[in-house]
């Protein structure tokens, strides 16, 4: 008779399988601690999120906190091809009457004709001043005066690359008309400071008064009665303007100064006054408050279905019943229906269009929040951006952007929670790493008792066919 054991074993003895069904049972403290560990694990995420989402709702607050946010200006014409404008951060709001007698000019000249092609013929300079002419008196400018040189081989166009080149405050060219060249010289830049005197010499040096020999052709410069040499087709001139009646004028045909933080285009001549508007920039203003709004919303959103539990599923979420998310929530809420600062004369954001809803989310009214940004911008501002020092003077976004920072600062609520959270998971991978260690010595020593034991079982199945063998060959002898 046969000692055996159910098994596959040679011996009949499975003892992979015997341990393997044992060390489960003595694993299943693990599963429950690696069980926790994800529960955990999954709650550090949560509060991830919930970091994540105030960050963005502190940053949605710090934009309404920055004053271009609240200076930003837009500019409008009636007529914007006469008159346009542009504007900088924190310009005078209001209605500016323009009216323009006159654009700014530069200085030009056309000399007398010469034969297309055809050398001036006489050797001399060109002194050239930049400055002010007030009737035929010139007063140079501060520039220094620029010389010239005409060989008596020159071409009009030769002349016209010279002046080019010495940086003389002016330039010039060639027209041809009827078989003649004219040679045009314009200054540089607009404005009655900016025309130009062009004095003649002769290749001795002497002045050349007459304005009709060799370079004097060239010239346009006062012989003390009259301007000799080239004809001048524009006077230099400053643009001309009145704002709201008070004249103005520039070198250019920009007009800046005359309103904070307004420069007109002067384009055209007017008939009639223009209005230029200067107003609060409501798209950028609108566009950083319902980023706001959108912040909040989504902040808000997160945390509900975090702290949820649905009963349909009978499912919590990992946030479900915790307190400190919970208070989180009803702070927010509170901060956002609270009473606005002494400091406005807003008292609340549903005041200006804001409005909470039933789900605790915000939605807002354009028209009326638009209307508060035309009508008072800086009361809107101050109920936003106020800083009295406390949560009941600051304005809305200030204490929201300063309760989101605070909770996730260190040693804020999120940061504490956070990092318990963190030493829990420490603490229980730890104590995973101890029970398996364990479970390894109990599943080693397994092993040795239940291989002990086949040995045992072939020693005895050995023993048992000795004995059944001896037995036999007794009966056989008593037979």
């Amino acid at each position: 008779m046969t000692i055996s054991s159910p098994g596959i074993g040679s011996n009949g003895l499975d003892v992979n399988a015997i341990v393997t069904k044992l060390v489960a049972v003595e694993s299943q403290p693990v599963t429950l601690l690696q069980k926790k560990g994800s529960q955990i694990q999954s709650t550090i995420s949560s509060w991830g999120t919930v970091k994540s989402q105030l960050s963005a709702i502190q940053d949605a607050a710090s934009a309404l906190l920055d004053k271009s946010a609240w200076a930003s200006r837009t500019v409008s014409s009636s007529n914007s091809s006469a008159v346009s404008g542009a504007v900088t951060t924190g310009a005078l709001a209001g209605n500016y009457s323009v009216s323009v007698t006159q654009l700014a000019q530069s200085q030009t000249t056309l000399s007398s004709g010469i034969t297309s092609g055809s050398a001036i013929g006489s050797a001399g300079r060109l002194d050239i001043q930049v400055g002010q002419w007030s009737g035929s008196t010139f007063t140079q400018g501060s520039g220094s005066t620029v010389s010239v040189t005409v060989n008596a081989t020159d071409t009009l166009s030769d002349i016209a690359t010279r002046i080019n080149g010495s940086n003389a405050g002016v330039s010039a060219s060639v027209v041809t008309s009827g078989g003649q060249d004219k040679l045009v010289v314009r200054g540089a830049n607009t404005g009655d400071s900016n025309g130009f005197q062009i004095q003649a010499f002769d290749s001795g040096g002497t002045a050349i008064t007459d304005g009709t020999t060799g370079a004097g052709k060239l010239a346009y410069a006062s012989n003390g009665t009259s301007i000799v040499g080239m004809g001048l087709s524009q006077a230099a001139k400053n643009s001309a303007a009145t704002v709201d009646g008070v004249a103005v004028s520039s070198t250019n045909n920009q007009i800046t100064g005359a309103v904070s933080g307004l420069t007109l285009n002067l384009q055209q001549v007017t008939t009639s006054p223009v209005t230029v508007s200067v107003a609060a920039d409501t798209t950028t203003t609108s566009d950083k408050v319902s980023a706001f709004v959108t912040a909040y919303n989504q902040a808000i959103s997160a945390m509900r279905n975090l702290t949820k539990y649905d009963p349909s599923t009978k499912a919590s979420s990992p946030l479900q019943g915790d307190s400190t998310a919970i208070g989180l929530q009803n702070a927010l809420r509170q901060m956002v229906v609270g009473n606005g600062p002494a400091s406005s004369s807003y008292s609340s954001l549903s005041a200006v269009g804001i409005s909470m809803q039933q789900d605790g989310t915000l939605a807002v009214n354009s028209t009326k929040l638009n209307a508060a940004i035309t009508s008072n911008p800086s009361n809107l501002e101050s109920l936003f951006d106020a800083n009295g020092g406390s949560t009941t003077t600051n304005g809305i976004a200030r204490r929201i952007r300063d309760f989101a920072m605070a909770a996730n600062n260190t040693g804020g609520s999120v940061s504490n929670r956070t990092s318990a959270l963190q030493t829990a998971l420490t603490r229980n991978s730890t104590d995973v790493t101890k029970m398996q260690d364990r479970i390894a010595v109990i599943q080693a020593r397994l092993y040795k008792q239940y291989n002990s034991l086949d040995t045992n079982l072939t020693s005895l199945n050995s023993l048992s066919s000795l004995v059944n063998q001896q037995i036999t060959t007794w009966n056989k002898s008593s037979g």
